[in-house]
């Protein structure tokens, strides 16, 4: 069970139950925040911006997944050449 801007819900997931708790805290709390800038606004929609933050999130940090992913490729095979380098370069051992 988690609570979101005070309603219980009940909710099955495969997502160990630390996580789903710590997920509505995050909603939780998105909507919160909302809630004090439009005060007056219907839930549906403070939803719909909590979802849009919170998809922009995900994309902005996936965005930089896979920029520090390609950054440890490029590295790695930089390094590969590198040792490739030093290997051809020493002599064979006794």
């Amino acid at each position: 069970m988690v609570e979101i801007l005070g309603r219980h819900l009940t909710l099955q997931s495969s997502v160990p139950a630390e996580t789903l708790q710590a997920v509505a805290r995050m909603v939780d709390e998105q909507l919160r925040e909302l809630q004090k800038v439009f005060p007056a606004s219907p839930l549906a929609d403070l939803a719909i911006l909590a979802a849009l933050n919170l998809a922009c999130e995900t994309m902005e940090i996936r965005e930089e997944h896979q920029k520090l992913v390609a950054e440890i490729d490029a590295r790695s095979r930089r390094l590969l050449k590198r040792l490739e380098g030093f290997a051809a370069a020493t002599p064979p051992g006794p």
